[in-house]
């Protein structure tokens, strides 16, 4: 959140917990979880923009970068931390979720050879620049069949 303007922080923390997080356990395709994922990244945008009018820090990727950071960030710890779902449905659902992407995670791509078109978060700006690192961890998840949001927690530790 350090990167957000005051009052960012306070006006996303009740956005969170009112989005329709039970409609996920009856998705049967990831086509079906990034249509639900991109609308509330879009809420999760505007609230972000309207504290953050003269923010450089966060553009242009507010909402490819940082928005979907908050959100993949957001459901993976529902599904994964939490006991909020059945470990029946989070195996399930684990299978569609994102990696949140950040420094570290460009980092870690960067030296296994997955060149991007970004070296930063807010250098995000496009619905295909975001999906593009989804799909190559996704890929890279099929091989050896665990989700992709794995490669998070394993990277996340900072090792």
């Amino acid at each position: 959140m350090r990167v957000y303007a005051k009052g960012t922080r306070d006006a996303l923390l009740p956005l969170l917990p009112a989005l329709d997080v039970d409609a996920i356990t009856q998705f049967k395709s990831q086509e079906e979880f990034s249509e639900w994922f991109d609308g509330h990244v879009e809420r999760i945008a505007k609230t972000i923009d309207r504290h953050n009018r003269r923010n450089t820090r966060i553009r242009p990727g507010l909402k490819w970068g940082h928005a979907t950071k908050i959100m993949a960030l957001y459901a993976r710890d529902l599904v994964l931390s939490s006991r909020y779902f059945s470990d029946t449905d989070a195996a399930k659902v684990s299978a569609f979720l994102y990696v949140p992407i950040d420094s570290v995670v460009i980092k870690r791509l960067r030296k296994l050879g997955v060149r991007q078109p970004f070296t930063k978060i807010k250098e995000i700006d496009t619905r295909e620049k975001f999906y593009a690192v989804q799909e190559a961890l996704a890929s890279a998840a099929l091989n050896h069949r665990i989700p992709r949001v794995w490669f998070d927690d394993n990277w996340g530790d900072r090792q």
